[in-house]
């Protein structure tokens, strides 16, 4: 007579969700291996040949096809400043050299510009923000550090926002402040500024996530 076997009740294989690209964390190896690929010489040359001859920059509308963090600044410049929004230069991913990672432009009219670095080796990474006009002289220009965020717990990649609260507040402030001033009347700090309202700033609307 057959032994009865003991039925054992399987446990449900949970399958892992694949690694979003821009997730990973790349090695130098890995990053090497990557460049090598997708900058052969000849690329190269021709890249920095239509940077010496002023080549058109090539610009992208489609916010779906930025990176997250540019895709939500760039919709909150074009809603504050209706018009003035003229498109955005994505930065080559593998960028030519890790060290230097990407950095996508953000163009709008009055000759502004908002630049987002990104780490070459995580691409998700928001390493900075600064804004800045022609003509504008530097030290005025506005730069935010990003790079203590993943430290802090922040992940600008998933927030509605790309920046904390308070970077946020003073990123809004400053364009509202400046946007439609010429360069020379551009002024970084508030305190600095005779024609703000010291008293109650410009208004800042709090950014919500779509429902």
């Amino acid at each position: 007579m057959p032994s009865k076997k003991t039925s054992r009740t399987k446990k449900p294989v949970v399958s892992k969700a694949p690694e979003d690209p821009a997730r990973h964390r790349y090695t130098e190896d890995e990053m090497d291996a990557l460049i090598d690929k997708a900058w052969p010489e000849e690329k190269v040359e021709a890249y920095f040949r239509a940077e010496r001859e002023d080549a058109p920059i090539p610009v992208v509308h489609d916010f779906a096809v930025m990176r997250p963090q540019t895709a939500r600044l760039a919709k909150a410049l074009a809603d504050m400043f209706p018009g003035q929004f003229k498109g955005v230069e994505i930065g080559a991913w593998p960028p030519i050299n890790a060290e230097d990672g990407m950095i996508d432009v953000i163009y709008l009219g009055k000759s502004w510009i908002v630049q987002l670095g990104y780490d070459g080796y995580e691409p998700s990474r928001l390493g900075f923000v600064n804004a800045t006009c022609d003509g504008l002289d530097y030290l005025e220009a506005l730069e935010i550090d990003c790079g203590s965020y993943q430290k802090d717990g922040f992940d600008s990649y998933e927030a509605a926002f790309p920046l904390t609260d308070e970077d946020r507040e003073e990123f809004i402030d400053y364009m509202q402040r400046n946007f439609n001033r010429p360069a020379e009347k551009v002024i970084l700090v508030r305190e600095d500024d005779r024609e703000a309202n010291q008293a109650n700033g410009d208004k800042v609307v709090p950014f919500r996530k779509p429902s």
